[in-house]
């Protein structure tokens, strides 16, 4: 993630700088065209085009350090949140208890993603292994998983029917629910087998985190560069990719 930042800052700052090039170019072209029919020139315009250019480094200089002062309050800002997030328990996906729910759900973090999983479930091994990236990747909320059959209070109130489920919680106050895979694969001969961008499209349509997938002119671009957008996919293929009732 540093790395594409320091891209991201490095390309911002070629392009004022090519804006600079162009800008001096374009006022050189117009001091010519003006001067055109006088062929006694003397050292004096000389001398002036020079205090020009040197105004216009300061120019440059001045958009540069203003740009670089810019990016490194968005830093500090940013690191400010995510240790913020991580005190709050973000950056991981956590296993509560029935006990934990309500404090976890209604607490510090506005947005709360919650698993209700079995540990004879493979699907829900399929869940969390698609979670924990997503956990990683999206500090803007919290991620947890609830064992449903310890929790039963909640699976009756939450009428869990079908595991693995995926609830969104906006303070508290439930926005998204996902039964099983529906609407994740895009094989419907591989219902267990979808990228983890998909679930991610899922979660950030309740606004619980901030993702887009690229856009088809993006990878090709991508991949005019050699970057090749990959994402990671649970393969069981033994399974018959049935939801597991409960």
């Amino acid at each position: 993630a540093d790395a594409r930042e320091r891209d991201a800052e490095n390309t911002q700052i070629a392009q004022v700088k090519e804006q600079m090039r162009r800008m001096k170019f374009e006022d050189s072209e117009k001091e010519n065209a003006d001067n055109h029919d006088d062929d006694n020139e003397d050292d004096d315009d000389s001398d002036d085009d020079d205090e020009f250019d040197h105004l216009l480094d300061d120019d440059e200089n001045d958009a540069l350090e203003a740009m670089r002062q810019a990016r490194i309050a968005e830093l500090k800002l940013q690191q400010s949140q995510r240790a913020q997030n991580i005190s709050l328990g973000h950056g991981s996906l956590r296993t509560i208890s029935q006990d934990e729910f309500l404090p976890e759900c209604t607490g510090s973090s506005r947005y709360v993603c919650v698993h209700f999983f079995h540990d004879d479930f493979e699907r829900c091994k399929i869940m969390d292994f698609h979670l924990k990236i997503i956990a990683r990747d999206h500090m803007e909320a919290k991620f947890l998983r609830i064992d449903a059959a310890k929790s039963p209070f909640f699976v009756h109130k939450l009428r869990v029917k079908t595991l693995p489920a995926l609830f969104v919680f906006d303070n508290g106050k439930e926005i998204g629910q996902l039964t099983g895979f529906e609407g994740l694969a895009k094989d419907s001969k591989k219902p267990d087998e979808w990228q983890t961008g998909r679930l991610k499209e899922w979660i950030s349509s309740t606004g619980a985190i901030q993702y887009e997938r690229p856009s088809e002119e993006m990878e090709e671009e991508l991949k005019r560069m050699g970057i090749v957008m990959r994402g990671a996919v649970y393969s069981d293929r033994e399974r018959s990719g049935m939801d597991d009732e409960y």
